[in-house]
C-alpha cells in the first residue's frame, strides 16, 4: 500500500505541490510588483538616522484602492525595496524574500538552499528563518543586535491579525513611558483623537436610532453649535495675538497650542 501524507498518496502530494509551486511564484512576481508600484509612489527616504521617516497618505490611499492593508502594502514596498530586481529569485517563494529581507548578507544568503525531504535544493521559511538567524549570530560573535525598524518589521509580521493588534497596542499604551511618545508624534496623536471620536460618535449614533424623530433637530442645532465655536475660537485668536506678541511664546507655549489644534483639526 502506497504511503499517505494526508488523504493523498505520496505521489498525488508531490504532484500538488509542482502544481502549487508554480502559483507561488506567479504570487511572489505579483508582491513583488505591488511592492515597486508602492516603491515609486512612495520611495523610501533614509536620513542619517538610517530610517525611512514618514507615514504616507498617498499609500494608505494606495493600499484602499487596492484592497489591501496599509501594513501589508508598507511590507511589500520594504521587501521590493531590499530586494532589487536583479537580486530576487524565482524559484523562491515571496515570504522566504520577506524573512531574508532584513540581512545584510541577504543576496548570498539565498543562493544557498539547504536540502529538502526529496533531496532538492530548496527553501523554506523555517530553514530561512535558521539561516537568518544562524548567520546573523556569526556575524555578531553570538551577540545579536538587532535595529529598531528590524524589530518593528518583525513585530507587524507577527501581529497580522486585528485583533492581535488592538490586544498589543492596549498593552502598550497602557505603560505611561510608552503613551507618552505616541502622543509625542503629532500623526499618531491626531489618528487617536480621531478613533476617539468616531467611537464617541458610533456610541451615539447607536443610541439616537431609537429617536430618529430628532435627527433632523439634532443636527440642525449642533450645527449651529458648531459654527458659533468656531467663530468664537477665531475671534479669541484674533483678540489675543496683539497682546502676545509683546512677549513672545516660548517653545513650550508653542507646543500646548499646537496640540490643541491638532485635537481641533482631528475633531473635524
Amino acid at each position: 500500500m502506497a504511503d499517505k501524507i494526508g488523504n493523498v498518496t505520496e505521489r498525488r502530494f508531490d504532484t500538488l505541490v509542482d502544481r502549487a509551486h508554480d502559483m507561488v511564484q506567479t504570487m511572489t512576481s505579483h508582491q513583488f510588483a505591488i511592492g515597486d508600484m508602492a516603491l515609486e509612489i512612495e520611495p523610501i527616504r533614509r536620513p542619517r538616522s538610517g530610517r525611512d521617516e514618514g507615514i504616507h497618505a498617498s499609500l494608505r490611499l494606495f493600499a484602499d484602492e487596492i484592497g489591501e492593508t496599509f501594513d501589508t502594502v508598507l511590507t511589500w514596498r520594504w521587501v521590493a525595496d531590499a530586494w532589487p530586481a536583479d537580486q530576487r529569485r524565482a524559484d523562491v517563494s515571496y515570504s522566504v524574500h520577506r524573512v531574508m529581507a532584513s540581512h545584510p548578507d541577504r543576496f548570498k544568503l539565498i543562493r544557498k538552499p539547504p536540502l529538502d525531504r526529496r533531496g532538492r535544493r530548496h527553501w523554506t521559511t523555517e530553514a530561512a528563518a535558521k539561516a537568518v538567524a544562524k548567520a546573523e549570530g556569526r556575524a555578531e560573535g553570538h551577540v545579536r543586535t538587532v535595529s529598531a525598524d528590524t524589530k518593528v518589521r518583525r513585530i507587524r509580521e507577527l501581529a497580522s491579525d486585528d485583533t492581535v493588534r488592538s490586544a498589543v497596542a492596549a498593552e502598550f499604551l497602557s505603560r505611561p513611558d510608552v503613551a507618552g511618545r505616541v502622543m509625542a508624534d503629532p500623526h499618531t496623536r491626531r489618528q487617536l483623537y480621531r478613533a476617539q471620536r468616531d467611537h464617541d460618535q458610533q456610541v451615539q449614533d447607536t443610541a439616537r436610532e431609537r429617536t430618529p424623530a430628532i435627527k433632523h433637530v439634532e443636527r440642525s442645532i449642533h450645527f449651529l453649535d458648531l459654527l458659533r465655536t468656531g467663530h468664537a475660537f477665531v475671534s479669541g485668536i484674533k483678540r489675543l495675538m496683539p497682546r502676545i506678541q509683546a512677549d513672545p511664546l516660548t517653545r513650550q507655549d508653542r507646543d500646548v497650542i499646537h496640540h490643541l489644534l491638532d485635537q481641533a483639526q482631528a475633531a473635524i
